[in-house]
């Protein structure tokens, strides 16, 4: 009997297991039942097991809780964030999804704005391309149209996450087509949410593109860039800062006018056409306050509060119409808004003189700007009028800032003798190797031999003063140190360097209000409007800077000085040697002495235009090289203490050699030597 059963026992065969189920490496997932909540009432959660939850529910709060608990953390991660928001989609659907969930996963669904920007730089730094940016835009666009879908509407701070992407990685396309959204929503629009706009475009003009499609870009971007104005013109929103900041990036690529005065008109109200009126589109409405504290303030209901006109605003826009071309423009300008006319408060009620339209001051009040030149002001006038070829206006504006300087140095010096250090303003102004270049270069090019000898003894003057105040100041110095009113700060490498403004032609950077970083949000609009009016604070004077600036300058200054002597004496032996070879070749030349073009002789020639023999010439060369160089043994005195070197042009010419005036206008010939 055991052995019929045992010996009906049979192994399974391999054909048995053909219908089993095979294994998965899915992790595995548990159904629990949800604990009772803490608010509810302990008779109901232990009266009847029908009150529990059914596992579907518990599972659906447990996933609302993970997905909450991950939208706490500061930093979670974007992917683990995406995942349990798709997984909690498919319990509830995106209709049952709570608003605060929507909205929590759309801040924290990508990384922050300014990882994704480094992160995009460094890609593009190796070679590669950013891509990851469309994972996360399709992203936001699940979300946005589930919170539609849920029949609530996207608020403007929804937006500005979207847009924060898209001005990282400098999406301009996908930004404009945000604010169209916003725009048909009928959201009301905010400061940033323009700032974030303008970034965007500002940003795509820094990335790289073929050179061919460079043109349909700039004109792509600057056509967005005007739409976005005349929408904040219509909106009647006040500029900022920042946004002022990225137009001016924008603008530069194309330099156009328009842009430009639309800028300055809403911006800050002046109006380019006629600077020292009010703007005609703001006769009718209410001013606004101008002043520093109530660019902080709501903006008027007639008319947005204006930006004060601040230097680095007024630099900057003496910048851009240098730039542009607009000499005419930049110089008046620089004239109304350096001397700007009193106010009067007159009536011309009484004058027939209608030519100019309106002007009675109650109809249009105005306070037109006013602003204290420095440095950098002379200096973009002065590389602005070398461009565009003005040598009679880069001579006067010198003189001005020559005249402007002598004023404040003076006023300085009383202030200095009568006032304790720490009252005493610093100086704005400072005649620099960079203000007289470029009147030097503009003469230079011209060969215009009475500019380079004002220039030439301008320059001296100008050494002259330095080493007077450096010995001055120094002294000064002395005595404050001995009387125990001065202790020496310590001076930083920022404060001692200097970085000089290029003279050659337009480039691709341009001078703004901040430097490149400010276009990343780093800072709000507050602290940016900050920076722009932190120009007319109070600076007090520091008498080592001044002391070392001195130093600086005069070395500068006395290499310029050398440099302008040879290039004058240059220039003035190929004009010699021009109309020399016009005499040898029996031609006639113009003499000022007789006011007209005459046939003058070689002897007359020889002897006024004081030619030495090649005898003499190679006499004094020889000596020179028989003299032993003892003096190379000699330490070398510095730059400031240093005379100017003799030329043996200078030797050569006599007072009758400019006699031989003017020669006519061209190219200098080579240099042939005419004995």
């Amino acid at each position: 009997m055991a052995r019929r059963c045992v010996g009906k026992l049979r192994l399974a065969t391999a054909s048995n297991f053909a219908s089993t189920r095979s294994f998965h490496l899915t992790v595995p997932r548990y159904d629990a039942l949800a604990a009772p909540s803490a608010d509810a009432s302990p008779v109901a959660s232990s009266s009847s097991t029908h009150a529990r939850e059914s596992p579907i529910n518990a599972l659906r709060n447990r996933r609302m809780a993970e997905l909450r608990n991950l939208l706490s953390l500061k930093s979670p991660s974007p992917h683990a964030v995406w995942a349990n928001y798709l997984e909690l989609l498919q319990f509830y659907g995106p209709s049952a999804v709570p608003r605060d969930i929507h909205q929590g996963v759309l801040r924290k669904c990508s990384p922050p704005a300014a990882h994704l920007r480094g992160v995009a730089a460094k890609r593009r730094a190796e070679g590669g391309r950013f891509k990851d940016d469309q994972m996360y835009e399709a992203r936001f666009r699940d979300v946005i149209r589930n919170i539609r879908a849920s029949g609530e509407t996207p608020s403007v701070e929804d937006y500005h996450c979207v847009l924060e992407l898209f001005a990282a990685v400098g999406n301009h396309k996908s930004a404009v087509q945000v604010f169209r959204e916003i725009t048909e929503l009928g959201l009301i629009k905010k400061p940033e949410t323009y700032s974030l706009c303008l970034q965007a475009l500002a940003h795509r003009l820094t990335l790289p593109v073929w050179h061919a499609d460079r043109p349909l870009l700039v004109d792509e971007i600057t056509g967005h860039c005007k739409q976005i104005l005349d929408d904040m013109s219509r909106n009647n929103v006040s500029f900022t800062a920042r946004n002022v900041d990225l137009v001016f990036r924008i603008l530069k690529e194309t330099m156009s006018m328009e842009g430009f005065s639309h800028l300055m008109k809403h911006a800050y109200g002046i109006d380019l056409a006629y600077p020292d009126r009010s703007p005609l589109e703001f006769w009718d409405k209410k001013e606004g306050d101008t002043s520093a504290a109530a660019v902080q303030d709501a903006p008027t209901p007639g008319l947005p509060t204006r930006l004060p006109f601040s230097l680095v605003a007024f630099n900057t826009a003496l910048d851009y119409l240098g730039r542009a071309g607009e000499v005419s423009k930049m110089v008046e300008l620089f004239e109304v808004v350096t001397n700007p006319l009193p106010s009067s408060n007159q009536s011309y009620a009484d004058e027939d003189d209608d030519d100019f339209g309106i002007a009675d001051p109650q109809v249009a009040p105005y306070r037109p700007p006013h602003v204290q030149p420095n440095t950098t002001t002379f200096h973009t006038l002065l590389r602005s009028l070398h461009k565009a070829d003005h040598l009679v206006l880069a001579r006067h504006y010198l003189l001005v800032a020559l005249v402007a300087e002598q004023e404040q140095r003076s006023e300085l010096r009383k202030l200095v003798a009568t006032t304790p250090p720490a009252e005493i303003p610093a100086p704005r102004l400072a005649i620099t190797r960079n203000l007289i270049l470029p009147v030097f270069s503009a003469a230079n090019d011209n060969k215009n031999t009475e500019l380079m000898r004002w220039v030439l003894k301008k320059t001296r003057r100008v050494i002259t003063r330095k080493r007077h105040d450096l010995s001055y100041f120094e002294r000064v110095r002395r005595r404050w140190f001995e009387t125990g009113v001065y202790k020496p700060p310590t001076l930083t490498e920022a404060e001692m360097g200097e970085e000089p403004l290029p003279l050659g032609p337009a480039s691709s950077r341009f001078s703004t209000f901040f430097n490149p970083s400010s276009s990343s949000r780093v800072a709000d609009d507050d602290s940016l409007a900050t920076d722009a009016t932190s120009s007319a604070g109070f600076t007090p004077f520091n008498i080592d800077l001044h002391i070392n600036l001195l130093h600086r300058d005069l070395d500068a200054l006395v290499d310029l000085e050398s440099r302008v002597s040879d290039v004058l004496a240059r220039t003035i032996q190929r004009i010699k040697e021009r109309l020399g070879r016009r005499i040898w070749n029996n031609k006639d030349v113009f003499l000022r002495s007789a006011g007209d073009r005459v046939p003058v002789s070689k002897e007359f020639w020889r002897e006024n235009v004081n030619y030495r023999p090649r005898s003499e010439v190679g006499a004094q060369g020889a000596s020179s090289e028989q003299t032993p160089s003892a003096t190379a043994i000699s330490p070398s005195p510095s730059r400031s203490q240093r005379a100017p070197p003799p030329h043996p042009v200078h030797a050569a010419q006599g007072s009758q050699g400019t006699e031989a005036a003017t020669a006519p206008s061209g190219s200098p010939a080579k240099s042939t030597g005419v004995s």
